[in-house]
């Protein structure tokens, strides 16, 4: 739009057209920063949390409500939208906005047709289409958390780059007889891996013995093959035709329970990498996932437990973590595109050897809720807003710079 100067109306405020009403909603009462790039005006910021694909619940609505807790700082409009929401003829998007002030029904939430946003937050998996390509060229590529990486992705992609490449357990697609018989003669115990597979489904433990081959699933029930042959053959039942990989196990035990950590990564204001939490996270007894958010700790509580490292060493080994995770998300932005939200899940074997075992671009926020650390839960769900603020271009940098031109000299 054109913008014109108006003596009429008060020291920093913008007055819009009546005409914007018909076709999209500007909340007038929200708090909004403003910064020029060259003969443009940007008001703002507005942000996009895509968070479904066929419509908004109220139980979704709840859900996200934590995630403005810092709104007052971020300030603009942003909307909670889902896929089918998106109208790439107007360039608009039909969601909920935040209100602060809103009272009433739905509070905070206001439901309305809003114009395409600065920056997206990818927080579901999104197959390709119409919608969310337009959504993607009209931003200019601004949506972070955009690619899925799969087990088998992260591996092939990382694999042969130096700094993180050793510390990824060695995979092969499974694919052969062949694959098999290698990898457990180089390792005796090797893990069956579904390429897409999440929070443990379909994994399998297989551990070779002089009589036969030993399978072990999640719930820690057994099949036993006499043969490679039999044990080929169990594999193609379970596999049903999906995409299955093989990795050496590296896992840890503590008191037969396995044990590994989550590394949560995120993108702040100034745009760089910063850990805001490890998490240690214990199996079941006898059982090989670690998906149980009932037996979770502080990281730091289970290096000193289960390892028996001082504190100096804690210290140590944390920085390794968080450095070798650091790396591997720069690494897979490069290839993949923007990402500014992810958990990793990392395993520390018995040498102490730190393991690269999966990202998570979509990954469970509310695991430091249950562990019952309220200060790393509040900056989990809301530091990728902030990020989200500072890509729009919303810098304090840039706005400070619109305030003094709108001083004038002296």
């Amino acid at each position: 739009m054109r913008v014109t100067r108006c003596d009429r109306l008060p020291q920093g405020t913008i007055g819009l057209s009546a005409q914007l009403k018909k076709d999209v909603t500007i909340p007038d009462s929200l708090p909004y920063e403003m910064y020029a790039d060259g003969t443009n005006l940007h008001l703002g910021p507005v942000i996009a949390l895509l968070v479904a694909e066929q419509g908004l619940t109220p139980k979704t609505l709840h859900e996200y409500r934590g995630y403005l807790a810092d709104y007052e700082a971020i300030k603009g409009l942003i909307y909670l939208c889902s896929l089918n929401g998106i109208n790439p003829g107007q360039k608009t998007i039909e969601g909920y906005c935040y209100n602060p002030k809103a009272g009433g029904e739905g509070a905070p939430w206001r439901k309305g047709i809003f114009p395409y946003p600065d920056v997206v937050y990818r927080r579901i998996r999104v197959s390709r289409s119409k919608r969310y390509d337009d959504l993607l060229a009209h931003t200019g590529g601004k949506i972070f958390n955009a690619y899925y990486l799969n087990k088998w992705e992260l591996w092939d992609s990382i694999r042969s780059h130096p700094p993180i490449g050793g510390h990824l357990p060695h995979t092969r697609l499974l694919d052969h007889p062949r694959s098999l018989k290698e990898m457990l003669a180089s390792y005796g115990s090797v893990y069956l891996k579904p390429a897409t597979g999440s929070m443990g489904k379909g994994i399998v433990k297989l551990d070779k013995s002089s009589d036969g081959y030993l399978f072990w699933n999640r719930h820690k029930a057994k099949t036993f093959a006499s043969s490679e042959n039999k044990a080929w053959a169990w594999i193609r039942r379970i596999r049903k035709g999906k995409k299955y990989l093989i990795q050496q196990s590296v896992a840890m035990t503590y008191q037969n329970k396995h044990v590994d950590f989550r590394v949560i990564l995120q993108k702040n204001g100034g745009g760089q990498w910063i850990c805001s939490g490890i998490i240690a996270r214990y199996g079941l007894d006898g059982r090989f996932y670690t998906n149980d958010i009932s037996s979770i700790s502080p990281g730091r509580d289970a290096l000193r437990t289960v390892f028996r490292l001082t504190e100096e060493e804690v210290i140590r080994k944390e920085a390794e973590m968080i450095s070798i995770c650091t790396t591997a998300c720069q690494f897979i932005e490069q290839k993949y595109g923007p990402f500014g939200d992810v958990g990793l899940d990392v395993s520390v074997d018995e040498n102490l050897k730190v393991w690269l075992l999966e990202i998570n671009s979509c990954h469970q926020h509310t695991i430091p809720y249950y562990l019952n650390d309220l200060d790393m839960y509040r900056k989990v769900i809301t530091l990728p807003l902030e990020y989200a603020k500072s890509w729009a271009g919303f810098t304090e940098e840039n706005i400070a710079r619109l305030r003094l031109i709108d001083a004038g000299p002296g």
